[in-house]
């Protein structure tokens, strides 16, 4: 794969040493070059000779240096604070590395339309959607698990949490609360910046491998969002050509938004399990949405996939009879995971993981990812 060029210039060279280390050690180096300059002398040089450069990430006083040699260059301008500059691209020289890295490539999508080139090359990602009519049964512990077995196989997998009570700050953490708020305003005030401004406020988790934006810190975000928004933000994700496979973890209602991702879900992973009530939600939901949407439910149910979740319970009820639904899979049973402990013992990992491994191999999350995305690595540093 061809990669980015990427120019920076500073004065401090002990920053971009930590630069450079930081970016041949990540992901990211699989995707950008570095070439870097401490004098405006040798990069006008470095300019006038034609050499390719994709993104300029230079500071004012050296770009004034410069002068008209870097007219017509994607640029950003690395600030010491933002608004200095309103008529250009700033980006905070002094941050986190990985954010730093992700808003240098919101500018270079925004600019140069990298984001629209992609999605042409590489294709749109699967979406795979995770759901049950019930909470408490495991839905979103599965979703982070596919997510983290298609990032260890070397998919470039993208998390997206759609519930209005998020709890994923348990494995994100609390940072980043207004960035779901600053995407949906994006989206509904700038849809043509919705792109890059994702770009810019993903974040990579490096054990899991997956990107993610942060959990919403205002539940009423998730409340007042519509299907248009919804689909907005999942093509931004997937037609970027940055991923392989998006994860939507939805929560446990049927509203506009479940709407908008069961009609471009390519698959809808529906879990379900033995409990009385969890039986009668699930009977109850698939009505609601019958009456609801009529023929389009009906669309959306060619999609669905009922998964048995040992979450409550033993398994062996007759889902055929009761629902009219056929069980294409089941995930067993893990205590540790009920009683609110992280790590299952080795045999229980085990086999959960060996049952994600099912899924994904039965629902083909690896048929444009993987080992046959080209092993590009992930879109989002850490």
């Amino acid at each position: 794969m061809n990669r980015q060029q990427l120019i920076v210039a500073v004065r401090e060279a002990g920053y971009i040493e930590r630069l450079a280390d930081y970016i041949r050690q990540s992901p990211f180096g699989e995707q950008w070059q570095l070439t870097a300059f401490t004098n405006s002398n040798a990069l006008r040089q470095f300019i006038r000779a034609g050499y390719p450069i994709d993104l300029l990430a230079i500071h004012p006083a050296l770009l004034e240096e410069t002068g008209d040699s870097a007219q017509g260059i994607p640029t950003a301008l690395l600030v010491g604070r933002s608004g200095q500059y309103p008529e250009r691209a700033e980006v905070l020289q002094f941050q986190p590395l990985p954010q730093l890295l992700n808003a240098l490539e919101a500018v270079h999508a925004a600019s140069s339309g990298v984001i629209a080139h992609a999605a042409r090359s590489c294709g749109r990602a699967k979406i795979a959607a995770v759901y049950a009519a019930v909470g408490g049964i495991g839905k979103t512990t599965l979703a982070i698990q596919l997510a983290q077995q298609l990032g260890g196989r070397e998919a470039r997998v993208f998390y997206l949490n759609l519930e209005q009570w998020n709890a994923t700050s348990v494995w994100f953490g609390e940072e980043g609360k207004d960035d779901f708020s600053r995407l949906l305003y994006t989206v509904q005030a700038h849809p043509d910046k919705t792109q890059s401004v994702l770009t810019e406020l993903r974040r990579r988790h490096p054990a899991l491998k997956v990107d993610y934006i942060a959990p919403c810190g205002n539940a009423e975000e998730r409340l007042t969002m519509s299907a248009e928004q919804a689909k907005q933000i999942i093509a931004a994700i997937a037609d970027s050509g940055q991923y392989d496979v998006v994860i939507v973890d939805l929560d446990s209602g049927m509203d506009p938004v479940h709407q908008a991702v069961f009609e471009v879900a390519d698959v809808m992973i529906w879990l379900i399990s033995s409990e009385p009530v969890a039986i009668r939600k699930t009977s109850l939901a698939l009505r609601y949405g019958d009456q609801k949407w009529g023929e389009a439910f009906k669309r959306f149910r060619r999609k669905f996939r009922f998964i048995e979740s040992f979450a409550h319970g033993a398994g062996g009820f007759a889902y055929e009879e009761s629902l009219q639904v056929r069980i294409e899979g089941s995930i067993p049973y893990v205590p540790e995971w009920s009683e609110g402990r992280q790590m299952p013992d080795a045999n229980g990992y085990v086999a959960y993981r060996g049952a994600v491994e099912a899924l994904m191999s039965r629902f083909a999350l690896l048929e444009r990812g993987g080992y046959d995305a080209g092993r590009n690595g992930s879109a989002a540093q850490s």
